[in-house]
């Protein structure tokens, strides 16, 4: 509102939240108060350029004033510290690290790496696991379900030449117990795997024996795949029958009761490398080995993560170079 100073005659200009209040002009520095009705008609006796804001133009009163003031105290200002500048950002001395690459890890994906491993290593049980390949050729060979139950396949084209051996009933591939056991655990583990995620995401009703191992499933996944993994890990350790009994019959021929000289030793040596050479692991066995591993570590992931609580950050991997 706009109104005249009682002392000075000069027009100012009043909120009208302090109506009824006591004020001071910031002009002459006398006291009035202020109409709780103030008028309007006395904004037209003055010029524009006379009239006075109160709420730009009056000084906050000090401390010691006698009477009461509507307007609020501002903050006193803390004293200013001369500003310190920034030391200078100088380049990083030969051999730092410069730049920085952090990988972490996601718990919508990790879940599922190891159910998705064991789902791929079913498929990877079927294609040739190892077996005598001359020149990379494939002469005779064993998948996951062969080696269990000693049976091989041959190519009919190269079996007189390369793979005689398998024409001796001596040297015909076994069974093994080592493989059986897998394949016997590989469908339960499965089972399990898949189940570890099923739980977190629906919720089944199960018996109270069971439900207090539910927090350790990850724990129970990570040993079951471990012990998967050992069988087959022990298999490669051993080895495939069909390679074992290509050995047997390779050393068969070169061995001698008479003594050799020294060049005929080193050429019997060279020639039964030649013939061992062409046994050999195919890439899908060693996928397998590699798709195991990466469940086991998945789910040991998973097991540490649900131990350490979800108020913990994730881990992450960070690269630097």
């Amino acid at each position: 509102m706009n109104l005249l100073c009682p002392n000075c005659q000069k027009m100012l200009t009043v909120p009208e939240e302090f109506a009824g209040q006591l004020m001071k002009c910031p002009l002459c520095a006398g006291t009035f108060t202020v109409p709780g009705l103030p008028g309007t008609g006395t904004a037209s006796s003055q010029p524009e350029s006379e009239v006075y804001s109160l709420r730009d133009e009056l000084p906050p009163p000090s401390r010691s004033t006698s009477f009461n003031t509507p307007f609020p105290q501002p903050p006193e200002a803390p004293p200013s510290s001369p500003s310190i500048p920034a030391p200078p950002q100088s380049a990083p001395p030969p051999g730092e690290y410069t730049r920085t690459l952090a990988l972490r890890v996601s718990p919508n994906v990790l879940p599922w790496i190891a159910p998705a491993c064991l789902v791929l290593i079913f498929f990877l049980q079927f294609p040739s696991w190892g077996g005598v390949y001359p020149g990379g050729v494939p002469a005779a060979w064993q998948n996951a379900w062969q080696v269990a139950f000693g049976i091989y396949s041959f190519d009919p084209d190269l079996k007189g030449d390369y793979v005689r051996f398998l024409d001796d009933a001596k040297y015909k591939p076994n069974a093994s117990a080592l493989a059986i056991f897998y394949l016997l655990l590989y469908f339960p583990v499965s089972l399990v795997t898949v189940a570890s995620v099923g739980l977190g995401l629906v919720p089944f009703n199960l018996p109270p024996a069971v439900e207090k191992y539910l927090p350790w499933r990850w724990g129970i996944v990570v040993a079951a795949n471990v012990v998967l993994f050992l069988f087959l890990a022990l298999q490669m350790l051993v080895g495939f029958s069909l390679d074992n009994q290509f050995a047997d019959w390779v050393d068969k021929q070169y061995e001698s009761k008479e003594p050799k000289k020294t060049d005929e030793q080193k050429k019997e040596a060279a020639e039964r490398g030649r013939y061992m050479d062409s046994s050999i692991r195919t890439v899908w066995f060693k996928s397998v080995l590699a798709l195991h591993s990466l469940a086991v570590v998945s789910a040991a992931l998973m097991f540490w993560i649900d131990r350490r609580g979800p108020q913990r950050p994730l881990p992450k991997l960070e690269l630097r170079w």
